[in-house]
């Protein structure tokens, strides 16, 4: 049975929504530009290498064998866009594993007061409660990673799991565990 998300549901995924948008624009920029300069820079080195290896000539080789001469001319163009492949994987893993690093490393920042303040006023009391859950650490403040996670589990339902905990927890106080009907079965 497909549930209905409350009224309040739109309202708290557009205000997480455009506050973790207002607080990655930075982020994002900077990263855009640096992938971008990277990938320019790799494309004229790459043209660079193409065009230096259209000049190689193997002649001077022919004291080995003029069938090596003939072979590496041959394949001479292969062996440049080769290199410029490998390059290419290079810089895809290096840039990879630079972009991973940077939002793992701004999911740890907190947030300054006079972002969150406003958010969490903002919210509704089932998107405090789901703030509230993903805040699992409450030593430390509110953090980059926990907007997120709330927002991703206020789509899947949090909040729908949040009232059935409570109601399963009101059961279990009162040492009532209802009776399943033939109808109901256990999800």
């Amino acid at each position: 049975m497909k549930q209905k998300k409350p009224a309040a549901y739109k309202n708290d995924t557009a205000v997480l929504s455009k506050t973790l948008l207002t607080l990655a624009m930075p982020q994002i920029i900077l990263r855009s530009t640096v992938i971008a300069f990277s990938v320019l820079v790799w494309i004229f080195l790459a043209r660079k290498i193409i065009d230096f290896g259209k000049k190689q000539d193997y002649a001077g080789l022919e004291a080995f064998s003029d069938q090596l001469v003939t072979y590496l001319n041959s394949i001479n163009n292969y062996i440049w866009w080769g290199l410029v492949l490998l390059g290419s994987l290079i810089l895809y893993i290096i840039l990879s594993s630079w972009l991973s690093g940077s939002i793992r490393r701004a999911g740890e920042h907190c947030p300054p007061p006079r972002k969150i303040n406003p958010l969490i006023n903002q919210l509704s009391p089932e998107g405090k409660e789901v703030l509230a859950w993903a805040w699992s650490d409450r030593t430390e403040p509110i953090k980059f990673i926990t907007l997120k996670e709330t927002l991703s589990e206020l789509r899947s339902g949090r909040v729908y799991k949040l009232a059935q905990v409570k109601e399963q927890q009101i059961l279990l106080q009162h040492n009532f565990i209802p009776e399943l009907g033939q109808n109901e079965k256990i999800s």
